[in-house]
């Protein structure tokens, strides 16, 4: 070996390495893309593999706003029936009008009628119905774009529903309107009052188009607004004035024929109002603070018509032939069932009719110029006696009562009321809140008269007489359902004759001698009557029956 300067050997020379030949780009970028294809197709099974092995609704599904995402087809199930979307119920959209009236869409309404459990199977068949690598995909899809499943279970629009609601929102609203926009809202005890009434009239196409335009944009609540009304002062005093006021209990409608609820007493503080209606806007409902004051008697107490008895009086036909007990049988029979409404006259002559054998009626005994004579319809009279009595005791208004010329033994003196073809009448008015019902009728020897009505606040009424003599002053006594005296007042005053006082019938013209003219014999001076103490005259049920029955009849005056 040679040695270099430096004494160092020379090595033999070496052959060179091979160069290595380099691929093409084309097939690097091939390599790449299979390696990625590679990768990509494995995440895509292994992603397809995970998404098919959860069983649970993939993400971003809702169904009208209820969230379905990652819930099992049975908690979302649960979940749509908690929401309301039991066949097609569930509210889809509100539309608010003015007067806080609103037109409530529903999802049946828009074309959706599945159940519960047919919309929470179709929200879990999303992405798992297809293949492994189609569901896949589908996740994919739902992980960016949101899906709501009520698309797929709509069918055709239900176009006149919508309508019917947009009119029927329409109609209430306007009516608000044309009333002057308020109403008393009881349970929030609040005044509601439209602002800009006067321009707050809604047309029902409108209204219709308004809601098709905010289904389109799956919005769930929307409100209509109104035009600009340049004019929106308001006389709040004046408003006040035409609002507020004392309470009206329930009564008795007598167009509609039906019972007309209590309305409550109303206040509110003017300067308040003002200053919450100054700052609403044109359309907005303003909510003003009111003062209520219940009524004493709602309507809720009125379980039906004629529930209450109000008065009762047996009196005793002891005595009476069989003539008189069939007159009383049928002037019963003439008054029973009879209803007044309030207001309604009551005329005892035109119930009961004109007295004759073609009406029923037979000859007994009665009281004609102060003699006992038979006459047709006989003993009527002890049937307006009975119900004059029933009347004071249901606190009703007397328009017309005449006593009996002389007292009769069936009712205590100042309670009785005669009555004849023509003239007197017995005549009363229902003064009362509610209709009145007469049930009369002939039982066990006695004549029963009955008043059914509503008895609003308990209160009854006791009878009082004053007797001096012939002459008898009956007093009406109304108690308050405690029993505390209300009122007192003079009712009828009474003059009756004894029979010695009878006049007697005229004999027939006999020439007589000159008389002979005698001293006058003085007349006595009249004695005053001594004052006596009212004595009460207690309302009983029923009525035993007199010691003595009325001699003769106390039937009809002629």
């Amino acid at each position: 070996m040679k040695k270099d300067n430096k004494g160092k050997k020379k090595s033999a020379k070496q052959p060179k390495a091979p160069a290595k030949k380099k691929l093409p780009a084309s097939k690097i970028t091939a390599i790449v893309v299979m390696s990625l294809a590679a990768v990509l197709v494995l995440a895509m099974l292994v992603g397809a593999m995970t998404v098919n092995d959860k069983h649970v609704i993939l993400p971003n599904v809702t169904l009208d706003g209820v969230e379905l995402s990652g819930l099992t087809q049975e908690q979302a199930e649960e979940a749509i029936r908690a929401a309301g979307f039991e066949n097609g119920e569930a509210t889809v959209l509100t539309v608010t009008l003015p007067g806080s009236v609103q037109a409530n869409i529903t999802a049946a309404d828009t074309g959706f009628h599945s159940t519960a459990a047919e919309a929470a199977e179709a929200a879990y068949a999303y992405g798992h119905d297809g293949t492994m690598l189609t569901n896949f995909f589908t996740w994919l899809y739902a992980c960016i774009a949101p899906k709501d499943i009520a698309d797929d279970l709509v069918g055709e629009r239900d176009d006149a529903s919508i309508r019917a609601k947009a009119e029927a929102a329409a109609t209430e609203s306007n009516r608000l309107a044309e009333a002057g926009g308020f109403e008393i809202d009881e349970e929030a005890s609040e005044l509601l009052i439209i602002k800009g009434a006067a321009n707050a009239i809604v047309d029902t196409e409108s209204v219709y188009d308004f809601i098709l335009e905010n289904l389109k944009k799956n919005v769930r609540e929307a409100a209509y607004a109104l035009p600009e009304n340049e004019d929106l002062s308001i006389d709040m005093q004046a408003l006040h004035d035409s609002v507020c006021g004392e309470p009206i209990n329930a009564r008795y409608d007598t167009e509609t024929k039906q019972i007309a609820e209590a309305k409550p007493g109303v206040e509110f503080d003017v300067a308040e109002a003002q200053r919450l209606w100054d700052a609403a806007e044109n359309g907005e409902t303003v909510h003003i603070p009111v003062t209520l004051t219940p009524a004493a008697f709602t309507a809720d107490k009125v379980t039906e018509l004629y529930a209450d008895l109000l008065a009762k009086k047996s009196t005793s036909l002891g005595g009476s032939s069989a003539n008189r007990v069939n007159n009383i049988t049928l002037a019963a029979q003439k008054i029973d069932g009879v209803i007044l409404e309030p207001g309604q006259s009551f005329s005892y002559n035109g119930t009961v009719g004109q007295r004759t054998a073609a009406n029923g009626f037979r000859e007994a005994g009665a009281y004609a110029n102060g003699q006992v004579v038979q006459e047709l319809g006989g003993g009527i009279c002890q049937v307006s006696s009975t119900l004059y009595y029933c009347t004071l005791l249901s606190n009703l208004q007397i328009t017309s009562r005449t006593n009996h010329y002389f007292s009769v033994g069936y009712i205590e003196p100042g309670l009785d009321a005669t009555v004849s073809w023509g003239s007197p009448d017995f005549v009363f008015v229902n003064n009362r809140t509610f209709p009145i019902k007469i049930h009369a009728y002939v039982s066990g020897g006695m004549v029963t008269v009955e008043i059914y009505g509503t008895n609003v606040d308990g209160s009854y009424v006791k009878m009082e007489s004053a007797v001096s003599g012939l002459n008898v002053t009956t007093y009406r006594c109304v108690y308050a359902a405690d029993g505390t005296l209300i009122s007192r007042e003079r009712e009828a005053a009474s003059t009756y004759h004894s029979h010695d006082e009878a006049p007697k019938p005229t004999p027939a013209p006999t020439a007589a001698p000159t008389p002979t003219p005698e001293a006058p014999t003085p007349t006595p001076a009249p004695e005053t009557p001594a004052s006596v103490e009212p004595t009460p005259v207690e309302p009983a049920p029923v009525e035993s029956a007199p010691t003595e029955p009325d001699p003769g009849d106390a039937g009809i005056i002629l």
